[in-house]
């Protein structure tokens, strides 16, 4: 608690003690002592509304960033989800954008083992929409820049993507519930059953789109974004002619690249 015979503290130490003042339950939930400044109960009543209003915050930002998570547990469990949460990873920094950034591997631990793991998958495709929106953007080039490449040139291509660009493969249909919670109807039931799913976001147009990829079309991305030339691309992802095709069309017509020039690599 804080107490005040207070000339000799430091700003900092105050300041200090008041955030965790902040973090901690208000006075007025169940089990939790009555809170005091050097004896005012006034103090104590005006602290609780800081208390209650940093707790109101860190949710709003968290619903902000997980809508289809708090679609699918309901309003008053993604409250009490939201207040465990924030007991354990309470913000560091006065932007609440990021207060959401541990959330899904918290979540990942604390539905683990239940019927509900899946949403931590969920979550980290959401928080991935968040990362791409905050992501800067870079002009795209059009398909017409491969045409002047000779052809025996074409493997040793290497492509920048835009840096907005994010993707994952998870074995819950992720991009199927996603695609269902989209809108303010009511969501379609998904099949949990129906298997892995591969997804990549983009921020474009200060827009976020979610696309469903083939599980060969993911490993082939995966494998560019990580600086793979094209041909050693393929032989990473495993995958043909057709579907890196297929790919580059998809990212060339997404604006999703940015730089095509000859590999570094020997």
């Amino acid at each position: 608690m804080i107490s005040l015979p207070e000339a000799a503290r430091s700003l900092g130490e105050l300041q200090r003690e008041f955030a965790r003042e902040l973090q901690s339950r208000p006075a007025s939930a169940p089990g939790v002592p009555t809170f005091s400044v050097t004896h005012q109960p006034a103090a104590a009543a005006r602290l609780d509304v800081y208390r209650n209003n940093a707790r109101q915050f860190f949710r709003t930002a968290l619903e902000l960033t997980y809508p289809v998570v708090r679609r699918r547990v309901g309003e008053e469990y993604f409250r009490v989800l939201a207040g465990e949460y924030r007991d354990v990873h309470p913000s560091r920094s006065g932007d609440l954008h990021w207060v959401g950034a541990a959330f899904p591997a918290w979540l990942a631990d604390r539905l683990a083992g239940t019927e509900y793991a899946w949403l931590s998958e969920l979550a980290r495709l959401e928080w991935l929409c968040e990362e791409s929106m905050a992501a800067h953007r870079e002009p795209a080039l059009a398909v017409q820049c491969l045409a002047s490449v000779p052809a025996d040139r074409v493997e040793g291509l290497q492509l920048r993507l835009q840096p907005s660009l994010r993707s994952m493969s998870s074995r819950y249909p992720v991009w199927s519930v996603w695609q269902a919670n989209q809108g303010d109807g009511d969501a379609a039931p998904v099949d949990l059953s129906q298997g892995p799913e591969h997804c990549a976001c983009a921020c474009l147009d200060e827009r976020v789109t979610v696309y469903r990829l083939e599980a060969g079309q993911a490993r082939l991305l995966d494998a560019l974004a990580g600086g793979a030339a094209l041909g050693r691309a393929v032989d990473l992802a495993e995958v043909d002619a057709s579907t890196l095709a297929a790919l580059l069309g998809w990212a060339f017509s997404e604006q999703l690249i940015v730089d095509v020039s000859p590999s570094v690599q020997a």
